[in-house]
């Protein structure tokens, strides 16, 4: 027997423990420290992940685009943290265009 010949409560005491740890130990020595604790499920599937990422390399959606485009149940901020998370990709500030002058616009129209 484990507890050799000590009570649970006199194991916690020895080892520091509290009685619940020991007697979960006692109870199932292989699967202790192993549990994994359940959190919430992701709203996303494996393949929505891909499909975002996949919109997001051709560079022409924005994330509130994109969650219109696949009829996502999401919100355009979930689509962000994805992105965020994503190693492959990453924020490129768009360059920058001069501005239209009156002169420009008036050429244009000749």
């Amino acid at each position: 027997m484990p507890t050799a010949g000590k009570s649970q409560r006199e194991i916690a005491r020895i080892i520091g423990r509290s009685n619940t740890v020991v007697k979960a130990y006692l109870r199932n020595p292989e699967g202790y420290n192993t549990m994994r604790r359940p959190g919430r499920r992701s709203s996303l599937t494996p393949a929505n992940f891909r499909r975002i990422v996949r919109l997001a390399q051709t560079g022409q959606y924005s994330s509130l685009q994109i969650v219109r485009t696949i009829n996502l149940t999401v919100s355009a901020r979930s689509v962000r943290n994805v992105l965020a998370r994503e190693d492959t990709l990453r924020y490129v500030k768009r360059e920058s265009i001069p501005m239209l002058t009156k002169a420009y616009k008036l050429a244009r129209l000749k």
